[in-house]
Parts: structure tokens; sequence; C-alpha cells
């Protein structure tokens, strides 16, 4: 069998198997990873394996990295490493850097934190950007759980957590 014999048989055999129903095996699916073009082959499709293809296709993300299904309604959904998904022209995914958020408590108010780590003045500024009625002169307190407390000077370094406790108070207020 010649070469153009075995291509005519081969697109013959591939035509009979999407006139059965059946998609040919090199089905090749072109998705959206952080709005780049990246094509995919098969019906279905780890998170991991997307985030590896659009790596190999030169979309500037890591494997770390948190791949989100857009939906169509405006919201998204997170896509595990090991989640299959049934991949469709048109999909659209956004893959980003993992953030660390955690809620503490400045002044009875709860307060999202992004990080591992905050300085008191960072802790300051993000309570008074989330509503806490505190000034950026105020005094930062961590209350420990022994019942004491720690002034937090601007520029020191907290290891945050969930469910820290802080107080905040006026640099006059001799309370």
């Amino acid at each position: 069998m010649d070469a153009n014999n075995a291509q005519s048989q081969s697109a013959e055999l591939l035509a009979g198997e999407r006139r059965e129903g059946h998609e040919p095996r090199d089905h090749i699916v072109t998705v959206s990873v952080n709005d780049r073009p990246v094509n995919l082959v098969g019906h279905s499709a780890t998170g991991r394996e997307i985030k590896i293809a659009a790596i190999e296709q030169g979309v500037p993300i890591e494997l770390d990295f948190v791949l989100e299904e857009d939906l169509p309604g405006g919201g998204r959904r997170t896509v595990a490493d090991h989640e299959h998904v049934e991949l469709r022209a048109g999909l659209r995914f956004t893959a980003q850097k993992k953030v660390h958020v955690l809620v503490i408590t400045v002044n009875e108010q709860l307060v999202k934190l992004e990080g591992h780590r905050a300085t008191g003045g960072e802790i300051k500024a993000a309570a008074i950007a989330q509503g806490v009625h505190i000034e950026p002169n105020f005094v930062l307190q961590e209350e420990l759980p022994n019942g004491t407390s720690r002034i937090v000077g601007d520029n020191d370094e907290v290891h945050l957590r969930e469910h820290l406790r802080f107080t905040a108070i006026a640099p006059d207020d001799n309370s």
C-alpha cells in the first residue's frame, strides 16, 4: 500500500468514526487559560493536565497555581489537580498563585488578611480599609492566650494564623 492510499484509508476511518458518533482519538480542543489559547488532546483532562499544557504552550503560570473554570453566569469554580473536566471548545480557565487568606480580629471586628506574615502597620492598614474605626497612629496590641497582651510596632512582623486577636487604641488613651 502506498502513502497516498494509506492516508486516504486513514481519513475514511476517521470519517467513519465521526459518522458512527465517535470522535477520533486525536480530538483537539482549544480552551482559554488566562485569556490565551491552549490546545488539549482528548475528551477530558485533569486540572493538572490543563496547567501542564498551558505551561508548555507559553502561558506564564506555574503548577502550584490554583485553576478555576470561568462559569457562564460570571462565577468561577476551582478545578482540583486530580479532577477531570469534560473538554469542549470555548471553556475558559483562570490560573493564579495560591493566596493564603485568614481572618483575625481587630477591636472585635473581623479582618481578612492575605499571606503568612504582616507588620503591625499592615494589620492596621487592612483593618482601616475594612471599616475598623482606628487610625494609623493607634497602638496595636496582640491579645495573648494567657490573658496578657504585647505591643506590636508598625514595623514588627507577626506570624499570621487564624483567630489572632488585636486591640488598637488611640495613643493618648490612658485606660
